[in-house]
Formats: C-alpha cells, sequence, structure tokens
C-alpha cells in the first residue's frame, strides 16, 4: 500500500450467507489529506462499504477481497483485537444510523468519553474538556445539560451532533462520515461539515464522506464515486464529474439536483423505477433498466473504460 493512501481497497466484494451479492467487486482509495465523497441511492452498497472499513459489518455477511488495508494496516491478516484498536484509536466514525449507535441507558458524557479514555490513556477531566469544545463545535449551546443528558433525551439531529463531537475526540487519523448530515437543518448541515473540512485542512486528515446528495458533496469532496447496485459506475475528480458526466445515472443524479432557477410549479426531477439487486438484474448493466439511453449492448457485459488517469466509468456505451 502507498503511503500517500489512508484507504487502499481492491476487489471487495460482500456477500449473503446464501450467495446474494452486495457489493460487487469493487476498488476504492482514499489518499491523504483528501476528502472523497461516495454517493448514490439507498441500497447501492455504501454504508456496508463503510462498516467493512470499520470493522462493523454483521456477522451473517462474507467479505471478500483481493487487498484491504486502512491506514497501513493489512486488514486480512490482522488479528481481531489488533483491528479493533486500530479502528477505536485512529479512525472516527460517523454512523448514518445515529439511534443504535449509542447506548439508550448511557449518559452521553460517559459515551463520548470512553474511547478517549481508553486509547489516549487520560484522565476525565481532561476528556470532558474535550467533549465540551467538540460539542460546541457542532452547534450545541448549552454543553453540560447535553452531556448530562440520555440518548432518549435528544432529537435525531442532537444525537447525530453527538455522534459527530464522538468521532473527533480522539484526533483521529481517518474520519469515515455516514451521512452526517441526517436529520439537521440546512444551517447545522453547513457547520458540522465545514467542522469536518475544517479538520481536514488543519490536519490533513483524510474524509470519506458518503452522501445520497451530490449537491452537498459538490462544494466539500475533491473527488466522488458513484455508487448504484453494489457496483462503482463512475469515479473521478468532483468538477469532472460536474462538466463531463460520463455515466448515465451520474446524469440522472445531477439532474435531481434542486435548481434555484426552477421555476415556479416546476417538479423536481426524478429518477424512475427502483434500485435493482445484482442478482435481480440479469447479465449487463445494473442500470439498464431505469437508464433512457439503454441499447442492446448493455444486456451483455460491462467493462470499466478510461476518460484519463482519474475519470473511469462503467457503462456500454460513449456519451
Amino acid at each position: 500500500m502507498s503511503a500517500e493512501k489512508a484507504i487502499d481497497i481492491k476487489n471487495l466484494t460482500i456477500t449473503t450467507q446464501g450467495g446474494r451479492t452486495l457489493v460487487d467487486n469493487i476498488s476504492l482509495h482514499l489518499n491523504k489529506g483528501e476528502i472523497l465523497g461516495v454517493v448514490g441511492e439507498s441500497g447501492s452498497g455504501k454504508t456496508l462499504t463503510a462498516k467493512t472499513i470499520m470493522n462493523l459489518l454483521p456477522e451473517n455477511l462474507v467479505c471478500k477481497a483481493q487487498s484491504f488495508c486502512v491506514l497501513g494496516a493489512d486488514y486480512l491478516t490482522m488479528e481481531k483485537k489488533a483491528k479493533k484498536a486500530l479502528v477505536g484509536s485512529k479512525v472516527g466514525y460517523v454512523p448514518q444510523n445515529t439511534g443504535s449507535y449509542l447506548h439508550p441507558m448511557i449518559k452521553i458524557k460517559d459515551q463520548i468519553a470512553d474511547g478517549y479514555l481508553l486509547y489516549t490513556k487520560n484522565n476525565l477531566e481532561e476528556a470532558l474538556q474535550r467533549a465540551r469544545r467538540l460539542v460546541s463545535a457542532v452547534g450545541i449551546r448549552d454543553t453540560e445539560r447535553l452531556l448530562k443528558s440520555y440518548p432518549w433525551q435528544l432529537s435525531g439531529g442532537m444525537r447525530q451532533r453527538v455522534n459527530i463531537a464522538m468521532s473527533l475526540m480522539n484526533k483521529p487519523r481517518l474520519i469515515v462520515a455516514d451521512e452526517p448530515t441526517t436529520a439537521l437543518d440546512s444551517t447545522v448541515q453547513m457547520q458540522v461539515v465545514d467542522l469536518l473540512k475544517a479538520v481536514n485542512a488543519q490536519h490533513e486528515t483524510p474524509v470519506l464522506m458518503i452522501s445520497h446528495d451530490l449537491g452537498l458533496v459538490k462544494y466539500y469532496c475533491q473527488r466522488i464515486v458513484v455508487m448504484y447496485a453494489g457496483q462503482i459506475m463512475e469515479e473521478a475528480p468532483v468538477d469532472e464529474v460536474f462538466a463531463n458526466p460520463k455515466h448515465p445515472y451520474t446524469r440522472a443524479l445531477i439532474k435531481v439536483i434542486p435548481s434555484l432557477n426552477m421555476k415556479k410549479g416546476e417538479r423536481l426531477a426524478e429518477i424512475p423505477g427502483q434500485i435493482t439487486a445484482k442478482r435481480s438484474a440479469g447479465p449487463g448493466c445494473v442500470f439498464k433498466e431505469r437508464c433512457s439511453y439503454c441499447q442492446s449492448a448493455c444486456e451483455r457485459d460491462i467493462e470499466v473504460k478510461k476518460v484519463n488517469d482519474k475519470h473511469f466509468y462503467r457503462c456500454a456505451l460513449d456519451l
């Protein structure tokens, strides 16, 4: 693995024990100091990929890869205990499901300090001082009341901000943020993502930002990976994705971003149909049933095409 890559995954496949493919042979890398956006609809495999990186993949799923390195550590050979220690001490995680990640019967101050005390060996007062600074940085004013609260006493948006603060407690060398702006209003969305960007700028901390919001990713990421039905459809620097999107799915995602130039009464664009599981899609492109460009060539196996050294896409057509 290159020393410049915080994440370096080749040919990752995730299946159920019954053999159903959920993530299909994807390769993904995150460079040092980079903010990478992974976008796509629900069911595209984004969260499963994040959970695999965080060593949180459910036990009923099977993960295989040609290589899988995080912060220079080889996930395929290291012991479970070492992997847990690496993630706990060096990787910050903002989960998608705020309700299940926080224990309902443990106060926030104890949960937010727990990992810090375990991995830094500092004392409780130092942990709480850092916690106060971070929860304030994510827009929480009454920090003392929040720290003494239980998760069930907080709104979804407040729990999300607690999770973001927790992800930064150990000064991580890598941040994995899965839908970090879920349940937040637009003002707080900008505040928390600005915080992640500031951490990235000040410490060159790489950020893997997972989102269904291509508009958000456009303004905060340097590079974008577009996923659909467990496959990577397109990968390119942000500017290229928006100036020259090659895959029809990427084009469709860009089209559904609301515009300030929309006329009164004009309906938002939408992608017809629903995401298709890899097993149900049959041969050829997994997006073909929803694609307005679909042709007979799309029924055959699809190879990855290269626009340049940084821009790739999986499509039978030259659009």
